[in-house]
């Protein structure tokens, strides 16, 4: 450790964590309700003080601003008066500079006293989710894949052309793929894969699983860390649903499995088990309120549409990325790799928020002993309008739309909490 640097050991070493550097400059983020990520960035003197104590923040710009920075007010406070505490969780504290001694650390919203959690702490909405989870005797686990495109000057020229997840865009951009890969494991960020994907200038990276709170981090950390690789190679990043170059769009894609007593609820040996087909079927019914979690800007439904692989449709099937939810076989002999892929997700979603109501309709599946419908094993495209509307209906269409639906449903008012919900729509309704 460096002289003039604070130790990111407690109690030894932090799990996954690169040995080299001291904390010299720490850059904490939260993502706010409206799935902006506010930053603060502490100098070495004051590391120490904010990792034990936090630091304060105005309600507004720490939870009542909308994607356009406006402060709105909702459940019964003014956004313009107060303040709350921002609580850096140390345990998460990971690495993304050596040579400056630059790490990140997420940080939870809490109210100014520092004991009770914020209504809108979107890491807490999470952990209630697992908890909740974890009393019906049920853990999960849950991996990322976010899709993103490279630009180059002005932002109208995709890094590569194609082939679609061919060799030669990575050939063309292998300094910044090389840097990427490198930059998530001096974080350790565990990364599955990345490739090129369908659209010009598209990549997508496949984080592993993992609990789900490390999870829904680690997705937030490694869009940090492609930005910063990506401004460091001078070219642009964007991981907007419908980016301003190439022809595709990009998703967040929620991979989940389940257990009960070590046994996998998605194995496939014999089937799904009954459990299993009721947590999907729990997903589907609440579908439709999901989606302003999942969709959560009025960009995202140009992206939510038939034929373009984003889950546009409420049904399920094996393989089928036309659904909302791809069932994912177990493979390699390993009936705890089976499990669901929600697809309509984007960028503009709050990892959090969206995956806590993924796993409270989950739960709420399971307590009803929810009856999922038959898998759909062709693509929607397929089948004529009236068998689309029976067994394949249509997702929201437009924002408005989804949160209404998220606005009424009890269950994930309920999971979520009231307060939860209602922030939420406040600042995600769209103004103008």
């Amino acid at each position: 450790m460096g002289r003039t640097g604070v130790n990111p050991r407690q109690g030894g070493r932090v799990a996954g964590l690169d040995p080299r550097g001291a904390v010299r400059r720490l850059l904490v983020t939260h993502l706010d309700p409206a799935g902006i990520a506010r930053a603060r960035l502490f100098p070495t003197a004051r590391i120490a003080h904010v990792l034990g104590e936090g630091f304060t923040a105005s309600v507004s710009s720490a939870a009542f601003f909308t994607p356009g920075d406006v402060a709105v007010d909702a459940v019964g406070t003014d956004a313009v008066i107060g303040d709350l505490l921002l609580m850096p969780d140390a345990s998460r504290l990971r690495l993304l500079d050596a040579e400056t001694g630059l790490w990140h650390a997420p940080a939870d919203l809490r109210e100014l006293d520092g004991a009770a959690p914020f209504v809108g702490c979107g890491r807490e909405s999470l952990r209630r989710a697992v908890g909740a989870l974890g009393e019906a005797g049920v853990t999960a686990r849950a991996g990322f894949e976010l899709e993103f495109t490279v630009s180059r000057g002005d932002d109208a020229t995709p890094a590569h052309s194609g082939p679609a997840y061919g060799q030669r865009p990575l050939l063309v951009n292998e300094v910044f793929a090389l840097e990427v890969l490198e930059a998530l494991e001096h974080a350790g960020v565990a990364v599955q894969h990345l490739h090129a994907e369908h659209g010009d200038g598209q990549f997508e990276l496949a984080l592993a699983p993992q609990d789900p709170l490390a999870a829904a981090d680690d997705y937030l950390l490694s869009r940090l860390v492609v930005e910063r690789c990506a401004l460091r190679a001078g070219v642009s990043a964007h991981f907007d649903p419908i980016p301003p170059a190439g022809a595709a769009a990009n998703g967040m894609h929620i991979h989940l499995s389940l257990q009960r007593g070590g046994v996998p609820l998605f194995a496939s040996g014999d089937g799904i088990p009954p459990a299993g087909l009721s947590a999907i079927a729990g997903i589907l019914d609440a579908m439709p309120a999901l989606t302003a979690l999942l969709s959560a800007s009025e960009l995202s439904y140009q992206r939510l549409r038939p034929g373009r692989w984003s889950g546009a449709v409420a049904c399920w099937g094996p393989g089928n990325r036309e659904a909302a939810i791809r069932y994912v076989p177990a493979f390699d002999g390993d009936p705890s790799s089976a499990n669901i892929e929600i697809k309509p997700g984007d960028a503009t979603a709050h990892p959090h928020i969206a995956l806590a109501g993924i796993m409270h309709a989950a739960l709420d599946g399971l307590r009803r002993s929810a009856i999922a419908p038959p898998p759909l094993t062709i693509s929607p495209g397929h089948l004529s309008d009236e068998e689309r509307a029976t067994v394949a209906p249509p997702l929201p269409s437009t924002l408005g739309v989804a949160l209404a639906a998220l606005d009424g449903g009890r269950m994930l008012r309920t999971g979520l909490g009231d307060d939860l919900v209602d922030l939420y729509i406040a600042v995600r309704t769209p103004r103008g």
